[in-house]
């Protein structure tokens, strides 16, 4: 609060200096334009008790600095009582009209934001449910199913396998909404280690269950360690994988490849899919979209990757093979100046 009244004493000795210095161009008259400009960025910046003050010490340094006799308090011309009167009276209506625009400005940046905040909840409860439903029922029809008696091996071991993949898939969609928290609210902190990146792509392989799609991986012989936080870039590989297989038609390939290009390493994920419709390119890692391809899922595992990688100081993006399908590529940074003991999985 201090502040804010030092902060109008401050403007009202720089606006006098500079009124001052401009004396020798300009007639005391337009050293009134100078407090009158000052005084709506007091009102704008620093509230109505700092813009009074302002106005009360613009007046008396006016009256010290430019009326005649100069450097006293007294006026002999009574023109010069009706100027500082008039400056006075404009000074704290331009500041009270400055203070209301200011209050309408920020009654206006918080409707907007609740507009917005309300938006994301009933984007997030109708995605949330929708993505929740589907494995909650197919778990729910499993081990209802599980229930009956005599049911033969082969049934019991699919109903099981049934529950596990679904399983799989409701823990990704909660660890997706857990990400996204931390990545919106910047509390995401990287644990920088040194790791071979084929090691990364075994690591998110085996989070991957089994799917109808080929998955052919290539990785480029000699490729440096990079430096990064190991298990997120897991979880980007994990998201990536997850989203080319709701693409790829049945049997068809899904490749995961990695390369070196100039000083760091380009890892991209490819479907044979329908692509990316037109315009989409940048779109798809904002959250909560959905693409016109679209038919499943919450709009946050492309938004989680973009935060990731952005959070490594690196690049993501999308783009369609010229041969069909879709292909997501992101940058790694090499591990420079880093200790190469033994690495880590």
């Amino acid at each position: 609060m201090l502040s804010r009244y030092l902060g109008s004493i401050v403007v009202t000795v720089l606006a006098t200096l500079l009124a001052k210095t401009l004396s020798v161009v300009l007639n005391s008259t337009d050293a009134v334009m100078i407090y009158l400009a000052a005084s709506v960025f007091v009102a704008a910046r620093f509230g109505r008790g700092p813009s009074v003050v302002f106005s009360l010490l613009s007046c008396a340094s006016y009256n010290f600095f430019f009326v005649e006799p100069l450097y006293t308090f007294e006026m002999y011309n009574r023109s010069s009582w009706l100027t500082l009167l008039v400056m006075l009276i404009t000074s704290m209506v331009i500041s009270g009209q400055a203070i209301n625009l200011r209050r309408q400005e920020q009654l206006t940046r918080e409707s907007t934001i609740a507009a917005e905040n309300e938006r994301i909840r009933n984007l997030l409860l109708s995605s949330v449910s929708h993505d929740l439903r589907t494995p909650l029922a197919s778990i729910t029809g499993a081990s209802s199913s599980l229930m009956q008696d005599a049911l033969p091996e082969g049934t019991v071991k699919e109903l099981a396998r049934s529950i596990h993949q679904e399983t799989v898939r409701l823990s990704r969609i909660v660890s997706n909404l857990l990400d996204i928290t931390h990545i919106e609210s910047g509390t995401v902190t990287l644990n920088r280690q040194p790791y071979y990146i084929d090691e990364l792509i075994g690591a998110a392989l085996s989070q991957i269950p089994a799917a109808g799609y080929k998955l052919e991986t290539r990785v480029e012989k000699g490729l440096p360690l990079v430096y990064v936080d190991g298990l997120l870039i897991e979880q980007v590989l994990v998201n990536l994988l997850d989203n080319a297989a709701k693409y790829a038609p049945q049997n068809s390939v899904v490749a995961l490849n990695a390369r070196r290009s100039g000083d760091e390493i380009v890892v991209s994920v490819e479907d044979s899919g329908s692509g990316i419709p037109a315009g989409d390119e940048k779109k798809i890692f904002e959250k909560f979209y959905r693409s016109a391809r679209d038919k499943s899922g919450s709009g946050l595992g492309l938004a989680i990757c973009e935060g990731i990688v952005k959070a490594h100081q690196s690049r993501i993006w999308a783009e369609n093979r010229p041969e069909g399908g879709a292909r997501f590529s992101f940058t790694l940074p090499f591990a420079v100046n880093v200790s190469e003991g033994a690495p880590h999985a």
